[in-house]
């Protein structure tokens, strides 16, 4: 028994001491559309002379899982599942199906066991070795290089395995609740029997301590841990249920722990979402994992879980959680990774020693390079989208998520007109539902009733969607040439439009290759949209963004929340840099309870861009257009070959020119309308002054009156005193006089920046702006033109 326990010890020692010297890469494809994916090409480079190529493809297929369990040591990363295609039942461990695995460092699934269909509940031991339950309760550890499953005993009638890797420990849970560990050999196990260790439910070990944590049946909803080594009588240490949480269910209950310790769990969080909690030294809820199940989890706290969110709608496919550098709070889980056996998977984690990688994916023809995202715990790695390149620093038991997500290429031509031209309205038909869209989004398709996280449908009305009220239907008008109205041109009865349970990551609600931009040219994106789910606590909100062709961000701006039950438009406008661009949309919530959305008529064309200002000749911003006499005034725009118009004609004229010309005794507000015609864009570009026009001039007869004379004065007209025409009294009240007829009063002539900087203006003070060519008057607070004649 001894050399038994020394032989053990040295096979757990190598395979931790392996496991704790790799860090692991793990990269995911992503297409738009998924529905005609392909294998997409990826070389990962790296330290002495590192090399790897693989393929990774996105298409929809996949099988429905009931179990998952992760290999340590030397098979770190190795996922076996439970898979039963044939069933629909929302638990796990209890739902006989096929084991199939997906090596460490491989994309491919493969059945195993043939032959064999009542497995229940599975756990990885090492590489290409694991431990299953059957339906009779009977444990097996199977060897997937020699296809053989040995039966190691039934203690009684099991429900949940768990192993400690290579060389570490195996525990099994009874239907009575029992908790039991193998002894090594044989059929042999021993239950615990300490307080505490009753009424057990599910089971899992830590690899790296040999830890055995549980959870028990009934209203005590604690975790329980045993130390590893922990003797059969030994009482665990209890974890207690987060606070102001109750039981997720014993269909969705289920326990984990990482290789670092981190211990996840099922709860109905305080809204009543069944997640996944995560305790480290405390429980942390992550909402991006609602109803998930069948929790494994690895090195680097790589997790992975079942989504059995509606499993009657949806394929139970495999969600893996990631850790944000950025953050305190748990990371995403990312959709999805799919069981299937005709098509290489979408995923590949890879071991490697401790350092820089280059990760590179080879364009394909007929697809666009859209995104990377990089979920680095320690946030050293980056990407270039331009070259689909990644520089990923990875340490030793750190595990880098890698998510390359590429668009198909199926574009459209942007017409040379302003107005609505549509890109998507989702079309018209007899039947409820309509097909799938190819090449817009990255989201599942259901073309039925229920819409599950991260699926969509194409629908006429929300009469299968989970709440139907209040009523929304298709907002496409029936002629699509002419603006919607709901008299003369209301919705086309037959329309469809695009309703989303949003995923719980960051997914594209749409996206679209568009050709044929004119460079400097505006352009408006918009679409239309509405939430489905307003008695739910999320609310929709969308990213809308452009990318130039290498996938380069131009701009982008946010919806925030969107609260309208009703359809509304939102837009986004922005300046070609280049002839050809990916739109998008963009989803910003998290799924779950709410962030569900309806979206209709994207629409992207040509859009007027803004014209300058017009103004008088020289600048001058007239207030006043003088009628008694009529006057001309000359107007200009800085943006030339422009058309002048007027809408006013009672008031005034206006020439090709932009001369305006008064009507005599004309009262009122004219209109000088300037327009401007672009025959890249189409677009006919608009702006209006509104003046008001009347009586300018003084007619009135001068004031009289006495007055004090004037006692100085300068003349040039040869005359002065009593005897020569009474000058300067004549001009009563003045404190000096000035005559000429053959030269004018010059005063001081100044910049207007220099005006500006004159200290201390007086009222009153009068300077001359050379800049504007106006007079100006301070008048005790700011200095205005003096260029409105009006009788004092």
């Amino acid at each position: 028994m001894k050399k038994y326990k020394l032989i053990t010890a040295l096979v757990l020692l190598i395979s931790i001491t392996f496991s704790a010297q790799n860090g692991y890469i793990y990269v995911h494809k992503k297409a738009i559309s998924e529905v005609v994916s392909l294998d997409f090409p990826f070389s990962l480079t790296g330290p002495s002379s590192y090399s790897k190529t693989f393929t990774l493809n996105d298409k929809p297929d996949n099988l429905n899982a009931f179990d998952l369990g992760n290999s340590h040591g030397a098979g770190e990363g190795q996922l076996w599942a439970v898979i039963n295609n044939g069933s629909a039942a929302g638990s796990t461990h209890v739902t006989n199906g096929v084991l199939y695995t997906r090596l460490v460092n491989a994309p491919q699934w493969t059945a195993k066991n043939t032959g064999v269909t009542d497995v229940r509940s599975v756990d990885g031991i090492d590489a290409n070795t694991a431990v299953y339950c059957n339906s009779s309760g009977t444990v097996y550890t199977y060897n997937a290089v020699t296809n053989v499953a040995t039966s190691i005993g039934k203690p009684a009638t099991i429900i949940d395995v768990a192993s400690g890797g290579a060389g570490g420990v195996i525990v099994a849970v009874g239907s009575n609740g029992t908790l039991y560990k193998y002894s090594g050999t044989g059929t042999s196990w021993t239950p615990y029997s300490g307080t505490n260790v009753s009424n057990v439910y599910r089971v899992d070990v830590n690899p790296t301590n040999q830890d055995i944590v549980f959870i028990r049946t009934g209203a005590n909803q604690a975790v329980y841990r045993l130390p590893g080594g922990s003797a059969a009588s030994a009482i665990p240490v209890t974890i207690s249920a987060p606070a102001g949480t109750s039981s997720a269910g014993d269909s969705l209950r289920d326990v984990a722990v990482s290789n670092n310790g981190t211990i996840y769990a099922n709860y109905n969080n305080a809204a009543s979402s069944a997640n996944i909690f995560e305790y480290t030294s405390s429980w942390v809820d992550n909402p991006t994992s609602r109803s998930f199940s069948g929790i494994t989890a690895g090195a680097g706290n790589q997790s992975w879980a079942i989504n059995k969110v509606n499993p009657d709608q949806i394929n139970h496919s495999i969600f893996s959680s990631t850790i944000l550098s950025t953050s305190t709070s748990p990371g995403l889980w990312l959709d999805d990774e799919r069981v299937r056996t005709t098509f290489d998977g979408n995923t590949i984690m890879i071991p490697v020693p401790a350092g820089t990688y280059t990760l590179k994916e080879s364009a394909s023809s007929g697809w666009s390079n859209s995104e990377i995202k990089i979920y680095d715990p320690t946030g050293d790695s980056s990407s270039d989208v331009t070259t689909l390149t990644s520089t990923i620093k990875v340490a030793a038991g750190e595990v880098v998520n890698v998510v390359y997500s590429n668009s198909l290429l199926n574009s459209i031509n942007t017409p040379a007109s302003c107005g609505t031209n549509y890109l998507l309205t989702f079309g018209t038909g007899e039947d409820a539902y309509a097909p799938a869209i190819k090449g817009f989004t990255s989201y599942h398709y259901r073309g039925s009733e229920g819409v599950s996280d991260g699926y969509y449908a194409v629908v006429k009305n929300k009469n299968d969607w989970y709440t139907t009220t209040p009523a929304l239907i298709n907002h496409t008008p029936t002629n699509q040439a002419l603006p919607g109205d709901p008299t003369t041109n209301p919705p086309d009865p037959n329309g469809y439009y695009a309703i989303f349970n949003a995923s719980y990551a960051t997914d594209d609600f749409f996206r679209q290759t568009v050709t044929g931009l004119a460079e400097g040219t505006s352009y408006q994106f918009a679409f239309w949209v509405a939430d489905l789910s307003p008695g739910n606590p999320i609310r929709p909100n969308v990213t809308m963004g452009v990318n130039d062709a290498s996938g380069v961000l131009i701009n982008s701006i946010t919806t925030g929340d969107i609260t309208d039950t009703n359809w509304g438009q939102y837009t986004f406008n922005f300046t070609a840099t280049t002839s050809t661009v990916e739109i998008f949309l963009k989803n910003n919530s998290i799924g779950g309870l709410g962030n569900d959305i309806a979206i209709d008529d994207v629409s992207f064309a040509p859009t007027p861009p803004a014209l300058p200002i017009s103004t008088g000749l020289d600048g001058v911003a007239y207030t006043l257009l003088c009628s008694d006499p009529s006057a001309s005034y000359q107007f200009v725009n800085t943006q030339t070959d422009g058309i002048w118009s007027t809408n006013t004609l009672d008031l005034i004229t206006i020439s090709a020119t932009g001369l305006v010309t008064t009507k005599t005794g004309a009262s009122g507000v004219a209109s000088i309308i300037y327009s401007y015609y672009n025959a890249i864009s189409g677009c006919t570009s608009t702006t209006t002054l509104y003046i008001t026009v009347g009586v300018c001039g003084c007619y009135n007869d001068p004031a009289t009156g006495t007055g004090a004379d004037s006692q100085h004065g300068i003349t040039l007209l040869q005359r002065a005193g009593a005897d020569n025409g009474n000058w300067p009294m004549i001009r009563k009240s003045a404190l000096t006089v000035l005559e000429s007829n053959t030269k004018g009063f010059v005063i001081t002539r100044m910049t207007t920046a220099q005006v500006t900087a004159i200290v201390a203006p007086q009222e009153g003070m009068m300077v001359y702006d050379t800049t504007l060519k106006c007079l100006k008057l301070y008048d005790g607070t700011a200095w205005s033109c003096f260029n409105t004649p009006a009788c004092p």
